[in-house]
């Protein structure tokens, strides 16, 4: 012990905790040898073997003192962390271990479970998130001195200190499932708190069926064991609420023979809800019904709304008599009439390029379908092919007006959109 002190006081002097470490794994190795020697010497006592040396110091806790000594004064050696972690992980009493890891094994980063507008989507998708989390993690864990990933396989390795493996699991995104079927095996209360602090819903419901299937397989088959069974899976219910689990998910682990007594008042919860849902989906189905009703009259009563166009009247932009200009003209609830080249001219550059595009494909598409029905008009074509070139008109031209003939240019978004352009300087759109 006082070797070990007196190595702690000089490792502020410069003395290499890393040059040391292979003469204090000698040391446990030795006192290792040493317990095994006197452990066979009990069993036989005529066999002949090395007696131990009579100048050797057996100290349980002068490595680990050490250990502790220089990462409190900042040491940040990994193969120090690691060899601590070790000589905790054979000792009989788990709690050194437990506050150790605890103190330097912090909570995973929790996984983004739902995409926003600044989420980093590289690559497409959603799953940049994902990708930095993981570069996150990464990152964190070359700058721990403790290597997360061996303290796992040393503790696991020794088959106790399960509540340690457990703290280690739950330092890694993604290994909640993990810790909490380790958990299960040594503290069943323990799994419930990790399935509590889940924050994704869905893995909070296959963490609470987890633990509801453990407790039913706990139990025996008798009718004693049966009703005890139920008692459990029912207490599960309990915990976790409503809001994650009914018993209808639990029924598959209820044994055949348990009486529905048992579990009468989470059935009657269940039908409860069922009953809560199944009026607010009726009012729902209501309301919509009366939303399509309506919608159907205002349909029906734009059919027979009409726009009476005076004879003496002007485009709202080149001034000239619509019914003269010899081209299709628009008719605005407003009042405003608009040749459909001045609108077009008007509305193209408040478009997206999206809406650009498509204006052109179906300006390009009505001009080829026009082509190919003059041109059969003369080549003596079928009545149903004239009909299917006019149906598909008809739609082209429904499609742009609605693109470019949405809402009146000179009331609507276009004005407004408009406001901070200058006048043209163009004459010919000068009102005469």
């Amino acid at each position: 012990m006082s070797a070990a002190k007196s190595f702690v006081a000089r490792y502020t002097e410069g003395l290499s905790d890393t040059k040391l470490l292979p003469a204090f794994m000698h040391y446990e190795q030795r006192r290792k040898n040493n317990r095994a020697t006197s452990a066979a010497s009990h069993v036989d006592p005529g066999a002949s073997m090395i007696a131990p040396s009579a100048t050797f110091v057996d100290d349980v806790n002068a490595s680990i003192r050490y250990m502790e000594g220089v990462i409190k004064l900042g040491s940040q050696s990994r193969a120090i962390y690691n060899y601590l972690t070790s000589l905790y992980a054979s000792m009989e009493d788990e709690g050194p271990l437990f506050r150790f890891l605890s103190a330097h094994v912090p909570p995973a980063t929790t996984a983004p479970t739902t995409s926003s507008p600044n989420m980093s989507t590289g690559g497409g998708g959603g799953g940049g998130g994902v990708a930095d989390l993981l570069l996150k993690q990464a990152n964190e864990e070359r700058k721990s001195p403790l290597d997360k990933a061996y303290a796992l396989r040393t503790i696991l390795r020794t088959g106790r200190h399960f509540r340690s493996a457990v703290k280690l699991y739950m330092g890694f995104s993604g290994m909640r499932q993990q810790a909490v079927e380790l958990a299960l095996k040594v503290d069943p209360s323990l799994a419930r708190e990790l399935a509590r602090q889940s924050e994704d819903k869905d893995e909070t419901k296959r963490l609470w069926l987890m633990i509801a299937r453990n407790a039913a397989a706990n139990g025996g088959t008798s009718s004693r064991d049966g009703k005890d069974v139920v008692a459990r899976v029912v207490m599960v219910l309990k915990d976790c609420g409503p809001d994650i689990l009914s018993i209808e998910d639990v029924l598959p682990f209820l044994p055949d023979f348990a009486q529905i007594d048992q579990f009468k008042d989470e059935i009657c919860d269940a039908l409860a809800s069922y009953s809560s849902k199944i009026e607010h989906y009726l009012k729902e189905m209501n309301e919509c019904d009366q939303t399509c009703d309506a919608l159907r009259g205002e349909l029906s009563r734009l059919k027979t709304v009409g726009t009476q166009v005076r004879a003496d009247a002007r485009c709202a932009f080149t001034n000239k008599y619509v019914l003269e200009a010899g081209e299709p003209f628009y008719a605005f609830p407003s009042g405003y009439v608009v040749l459909g080249t001045a609108l077009k001219k008007e509305v193209m550059p408040y478009l997206n390029e999206k809406q650009v595009g498509r204006v052109k494909f179906i300006e390009n598409e009505l001009a080829r379908v026009r082509g190919r029905s003059r041109a059969g008009i003369s080549s003596g074509r079928s009545s149903y092919e004239v009909a299917k070139d006019d149906y598909e008109m008809e739609e082209l031209q429904v499609e742009l007006d609605g693109l470019i003939a949405a809402e009146c240019p000179l009331t609507g978004s276009v004005m407004v959109d408009s406001i901070d352009h200058g006048f043209s300087d163009d004459e010919e759109d000068e009102f005469i």
